[in-house]
């Protein structure tokens, strides 16, 4: 009998399994590093979010409340960003946007630039409506007629955000 060599098919070569490996490693970084970015997208997209919401709600509250005000008796004093209503009965209410501490009975919503904070003073309680407000601007548009409230923030980034409305503050005498 013939000394016949038996040739080994079954299993895989070393080459075919580095192969694999390196195929395999190349999936998984690939997979690692665009799920990493959509993660770090995802969380700079919800802090414009959180942002964005909370400077629409703030303005939106300012404009209801200024329509709340009566629109006859309202005054804008730029030198001082303050609004000052006089319901018919007397009563006088004030908007100050100028950034100091307000602790008037009469100052129903104020910024406090030193905490970057919107506050309603309900009852002399000074709760507060928004956090991260670094900036109120205030501008005539018309005087006594229409003015310009902005509200800006910046984000983790450096980057400025910043609504604006325009709101009537009361009809042409």
């Amino acid at each position: 009998m013939r000394n016949k060599k038996i040739l080994n098919t079954e299993g895989f070569t070393l080459l075919e399994m580095m192969l694999t490996l390196f195929i395999s490693s190349l999936l998984v970084f690939i997979y690692i590093t665009l799920n990493s970015q959509s993660i770090t997208y995802w969380q700079e997209n919800i802090e414009k979010i959180r942002i964005n919401e909370n400077l629409q709600y703030s303005l939106h509250y300012i404009e209801k409340n200024l329509r709340q005000f009566d629109q006859q008796h309202i005054e804008y004093f730029p030198e001082l960003l303050q609004l000052k209503s006089e319901n018919s009965q007397g009563q006088t209410s004030y908007m100050d946007f100028s950034g100091r501490i307000i602790y008037t009975r009469n100052t129903y919503l104020y910024y406090h630039a030193g905490n970057r904070q919107l506050r309603v003073n309900r009852n002399t309680e000074h709760n507060v409506l928004a956090r991260d407000i670094d900036q109120v601007n205030v501008r005539e548009i018309i005087p006594g007629t229409i003015i310009e409230v902005s509200l800006s923030t910046f984000d983790k980034q450096g980057v400025e955000h910043t609504l604006k409305s325009t709101i009537r503050i009361g009809s042409r005498r």
